[in-house]
């Protein structure tokens, strides 16, 4: 059976020097860039040739650097399992199941990239045996590499992260400056949509506004949905920071001074609660029968939308709603 495995075939390589090679993949396919080519035969060319030797050495390379990322991934699951038991009854207080949920994914989903990647590795490793061009086999390599490379990193952050929610869930002073920075981001982003809500304002009322028509109306509508809508995501973000706060009071120590922090929070978010309420009055306001024609439909819809979310909230899940909802190429 006739095979392009280096012995025979248009990419025959193995033996060639490398920048015969290089000419003879080009030569089969001309899509492929001659420098991208020259530096992946680099990792099976020796004494400035391309050998057989050298595709199995790239072989054995790619498999230790596969094993690293499986040995990372086994100590992220391993660090898991210890993170589990050192949450004990605590794991069914919300903010703490949800952490672990988090924790859960990222470990079954490395676990299912290196199983993948290696079913990967095991085909291209029987190269010899393979309809694929040399060129392609390394190609593979390489990718196999690079991906295994990625997933340790990966992995070794699971690790800090589960190892950053073990001090959390040990330390209540921790807990409480991790809620005041979510207070404080809170904060920040009302300060953001606050001054889009006036900009809206002051566009309508200004002399230029009143005297143009179509697209600069087209934009102040615009600019008026997207912050209708944020300004609900951040009665969610509102709610969910206050459900973050009841289970530290359940995570508490039994010391009443303990909780003096959560106290300070729980003042915050009344404040940042009526803000919210005050900036969706203040869209009320500047809403347009026009405005109102063309986006009240979709902002009721997003709200139901947002509706179905409890905390603990996904985020990722409330940005993609949002993203889909918004109006325009707002960043």
């Amino acid at each position: 059976m006739a095979q392009q495995d280096g012995t025979t075939g248009s990419e025959r390589i193995i033996g060639l020097s490398k920048p015969d090679a290089v000419d003879r993949v080009v030569d089969a396919d001309d899509s492929r860039d001659p420098d991208t080519v020259r530096a992946v035969l680099s990792h099976v060319t020796e004494d400035g040739a391309v050998t057989a030797e050298g595709v199995d050495s790239a072989v054995t390379d790619t498999s230790m650097i596969l094993s690293t990322a499986e040995t990372r991934v086994e100590l992220a699951s391993i660090d898991l399992d210890d993170a589990r038991e050192v949450a004990g009854d605590e794991a069914a207080v919300g903010a703490v199941r949800s952490r672990l949920d988090v924790f859960e994914a990222k470990v079954a989903n490395a676990s299912e990239r290196v199983e993948s990647l290696g079913e990967e590795l095991q085909g291209l490793s029987d190269w010899r045996e393979d309809s694929r061009s040399v060129y392609d086999i390394v190609l593979g390599l390489r990718e196999v590499a690079s991906e295994s490379q990625a997933l340790t990193a990966h992995a070794d952050d699971i690790q800090l992260d589960i190892g950053e929610f073990e001090r959390w869930l040990s330390n209540h002073d921790v807990r409480v400056r991790g809620l005041d920075g979510d207070v404080a981001a809170l904060e920040q982003s009302l300060d953001g949509l606050e001054d889009r809500v006036e900009a809206v304002a002051d566009t309508e009322g200004s002399e230029d506004s009143a005297d143009a028509a179509g697209d600069a109306d087209d934009d102040r509508a615009t600019e008026w949905c997207n912050a209708a809508l944020r300004v609900r995501v951040s009665a969610l973000l509102v709610d969910d920071v206050r459900a973050e706060l009841a289970d530290l009071r359940e995570l508490a120590p039994e010391s009443e001074a303990e909780t003096d922090g959560l106290d300070e929070a729980a003042a915050d978010l009344d404040d940042l609660d009526a803000r919210v309420q005050r900036l969706r009055e203040r869209l009320d306001e500047l809403a347009r029968p026009p405005w109102t024609d063309e986006y009240g439909a979709r902002i009721e819809s997003f709200e139901e939308t947002l509706a179905a979310f409890e905390p603990p909230v996904s985020w990722g899940a409330v940005q993609a709603e949002l993203d889909d909802a918004r109006v325009g190429d707002e960043e």
